[in-house]
């Protein structure tokens, strides 16, 4: 069978499902079939966007309720509470509800319809004859209006009625902020190596990304004196990211992403905490998370990241378990645990923080994780290993080996049976990482939630970016407790953080970066030699090419599912057995 078509097949697998986007391309697929969705096409996410403010006024209890009486008649009353005569009040369940039962929680209003239109006026869906609107494009336009909805601020539960009013008072900005993202590129016209190459569900590896050139960093689009730094900034004010698939390739590092390291750069200098929430748990080694973001942290040491804001970037290890943050020296320092400032002592009041969780109940989690997994091992014959880490358990291939995704799968839904009918006190994840899958004590949504407590940054101005949203992924728990954007690769992340500046009015121009250090002044003689060379053009930085040998031999010999770094030899190899070498560490963790 081949990959294409196996894929295909597989999709039909209910855990591989989204109940909500399913529901949407079913109802979209008649005005499709009566060629009337062009006209029909904007009043069907009109009635969308209906059921989903529906939906939240009654799940935050805004909405009605249904009163059972003694007699078996039932009233709709506004609100919750019952009479006298009422012997038990049974919550309104919503429509939406009812016709998708797996739907979650909605944290902000979804302009559905202004992001159909928007998407459609780029690429056009409503003119096809053939193909009907694909999950995919479904996707994309829930993803639109939730950036929308940030950039708005609408997120009140009762707020529906007021945003007709609001959005005409503030039509004129949202109408150019809608054109701007008009005018940008698809993002699959620019270097998506993911639809070039494949994914790691296809089963096919993206190519290894180059070694680090921060001249090239620093030539592509960005702004460094913007006089719109320092202004409100009309977007989400914490975005948290998903690492592996997300900001750098499966199993690979941020190396070189010089359009993803740049918007990332003008979200911190405009105010916004950038987050990295990843499943990858070395403890508080900052050594192996540095050797992850390496190249984003050199952008930032580059560019001179000032260092205030530098301490609005975070990085959450083990989902919940480890935080530290970037500091004026551009490297990662741990947080405190407890003490004054320290993270887990000021959540202690959240009743799932790692402050509150007894070791006893952490190993029980980890205990029936490693058995479970090594009895699949057994019982599937998998070329396989199972390692167990302080608050972690994963399976992963053996070198040269490739684990079938439907044996991940059958492994974390295993888990997942096994524990919950273990009944666990803990919040855990068992997840599918592609390649490889782990159980982890605690989840993205806990991770979250401490950010959001620790900085005292409100859930509807938090959005987290991830891609695995099904519910066998690790992102799937972020869902309860923010907004979130469903992306499938980093090139999609680029685009969605190039679309959350241009809809905030963020402005993209070269950057200027002086070629002297700042304690020297500078002189049009010492830019002209320094910068050109004898043909009068621009010569390009001298780059430290033994720095980037270095950090990419340590790369290779670390380990990346236990994060153990081998001995690095006296006599680097030569460049067919480092090729070799590279290979037998290809097979990357998003643990």
């Amino acid at each position: 069978m081949s990959f294409s078509s196996r894929r295909r097949n597989y999709l039909l697998t209910p855990h591989r499902r989204d109940g909500l986007i399913e529901w949407m391309k079913t109802m979209l697929m008649h005005s499709f079939v009566l060629d009337a969705l062009d006209t029909t096409g904007a009043d069907t996410f009109s009635h969308f966007e209906m059921l989903i403010d529906e939906h939240r006024q009654i799940e935050m209890g805004t909405g009605g309720a249904v009163s059972m009486t003694a007699n078996g008649s039932a009233s709709i009353s506004s609100g919750s509470r019952s009479n006298a005569a009422t012997s038990v009040v049974v919550p309104r369940q919503s429509r939406l509800k009812t016709l998708v039962p797996t739907v979650g929680t909605f944290h902000t209003r979804l302009p559905l319809r202004r992001a159909f239109l928007a998407y459609n006026e780029k690429f056009r869906i409503t003119q096809r004859r053939y193909v009907c609107i694909s999950f995919n494009e479904l996707r994309h336009i829930l993803n639109l209006a939730q950036i929308m909805a940030l950039r708005s601020g609408s997120s009140n539960p009762g707020d529906t009625e007021d945003a007709d009013d609001s959005d005409n008072d503030d039509s004129t900005d949202d109408d150019k902020a809608v054109a701007r993202y008009s005018s940008m590129s698809p993002f699959y016209l620019q270097s998506d190596s993911s639809l070039l190459y494949g994914d790691s569900e296809r089963g096919l590896q993206p190519p290894p990304p180059p070694p680090l050139q921060l001249d090239a960093l620093i030539e592509e689009p960005t702004v460094v004196n913007d006089p719109s730094i320092g202004s409100t900034f009309r977007g989400p004010k914490m975005i948290t990211f998903d690492g592996d698939q997300t900001l750098y390739s499966d199993g690979a590092n941020f190396e070189s992403n010089p359009k993803l390291a740049t918007y990332l750069y003008l979200l911190l200098r405009h105010g916004v905490t950038v987050a990295v929430v990843t499943a990858a748990g070395y403890e508080y080694q900052r050594e192996k998370y540095e050797l992850r973001l390496s190249g984003l942290l050199a952008f930032f040491k580059e560019l001179k990241l000032p260092a205030e804001d530098c301490e609005r970037f975070y990085l959450f290890g083990g989902e919940c378990n480890y935080l530290l943050t970037l500091g004026s020296d551009y490297r990662l320092h741990a947080v405190k645990e407890y003490g004054p400032g320290g993270w887990m002592l000021a959540t202690k009041y959240i009743p799932d923080s790692p402050g509150n969780w007894d070791e006893q109940d952490v190993n029980e989690i980890l205990d029936i994780s490693e058995e479970t997994l090594k009895t699949c091992v057994q019982q599937h014959k998998l070329r396989a290993r199972v390692v167990r880490k302080k608050r972690a358990v994963g399976m992963f291939p053996k070198p040269d080996y490739m684990i079938p995704r439907e044996a991940l799968d059958e492994a974390v839904l295993t888990v997942q049976a096994e524990l919950l009918g273990a009944q666990i006190a803990l919040p855990f994840c068992a997840f599918n990482g592609g390649r490889d899958c782990w159980v982890d004590v605690g989840n993205k949504r806990v991770g979250v939630e401490i950010l959001q407590s620790y900085l005292g940054i409100p859930l509807e101005e938090t959005l987290h970016i991830g891609d695995q949203f099904l519910n066998t992924g690790n992102d799937y728990a972020a869902r309860d407790i923010c907004p979130c954007v469903w992306i499938t690769s980093p090139d999609e992340t680029t685009y969605i953080l190039k679309s959350i500046l241009r809809l905030a009015g963020v402005s993209l121009r070269p950057v200027v970066i002086p070629s002297v250090p700042e304690n020297e002044p500078s002189s049009p003689h010492t830019e002209s030699t320094a910068n050109k060379d004898v043909n009068g053009e621009k010569k390009h930085k001298n780059i430290d090419f033994a720095e980037i040998e270095r950090r990419t031999n340590m790369v290779q010999l670390m380990d990346v599912y236990t994060g153990e770094i081998k001995t690095v030899p006296s006599v680097m190899p030569r460049p067919e057995s480092s090729s070799a070498l590279a290979h037998g560490s290809a097979h990357g963790s998003t643990e």
